[in-house]
């Protein structure tokens, strides 16, 4: 006769570590996609800044940068966030990357040498 094999469980001490574990890691995804945002966004083309938004007091709206600095592109603020549209370039990656507004978070188009960051005010 076979003794049953006993089966593999957690302890008490175990279960909470993990537990606790996946409770942190919600915790920061959650502040990262819903936190508070609002930091500042230098928009650099060629390596120099060239305008500085404060994202937490900029209106809704559009930014167009190809009037006052040459490059074919706009940038959207919303809701204390940022990100590229009408992008005149090739990939158009760029606009993929959607809106941005956490610290250190940037967006860039390469073929128009233009950069976004989000840096803390």
């Amino acid at each position: 006769m076979e003794t049953p094999q006993p089966r593999f469980r957690f302890a008490r001490r175990e279960f909470l570590l993990i537990v606790t574990a996946a409770l942190l890691l919600l915790g920061v995804l959650a502040y990262n996609q819903f936190g508070v945002h609002g930091g500042a966004a230098r928009v650099s083309i060629d390596g120099q800044v060239v305008l500085s938004v404060d994202l937490a007091r900029e209106p809704d709206g559009m930014i167009a940068l190809g009037g006052d600095y040459g490059v074919p592109a706009s940038l959207e603020v919303k809701d204390g966030k940022i990100r590229f549209v009408e992008v005149d370039c090739p990939d158009h990656l760029c606009e993929k990357a959607g809106f941005i507004g956490a610290d250190g978070q940037m967006a860039v188009c390469m073929p128009n040498r233009t950069a976004v960051v989000i840096v803390d005010p």
